[in-house]
């Protein structure tokens, strides 16, 4: 079920993956939360064992988890990017 975050992804040709963030004030209003949530995001990515080579991922925010309940939202963040290092690409 992904109801935090929406995954875009597209091939970069490079040997690495880059990340990118959409958080709009329409579905966090508060900056604090907006920034909160971000950088959730970059730390699951850094700390991921293995990322998919040669992607650009976009995470787009679609709610965003209460500050008490953020363990929920950074479990589905680090299934949905192992899912897609995981996942066969046709190269």
């Amino acid at each position: 079920m992904r109801r935090y975050f929406r995954l875009y992804v597209s091939r970069n040709g490079l040997p690495q993956a880059r990340i990118g963030i959409i958080a709009s004030r329409r579905v966090a209003p508060r900056a604090v939360d907006r920034n909160r949530m971000k950088r959730m995001v970059r730390e699951v990515f850094r700390t991921m064992a293995e990322r998919p080579a040669g992607v650009d991922i976009v995470v787009e925010l679609r709610r965003c988890a209460p500050a008490a309940s953020g363990s929920a939202a950074r479990a589905e963040l680090s299934r949905l990017l192992e899912e897609l290092a995981a996942a066969p690409r046709g190269d």
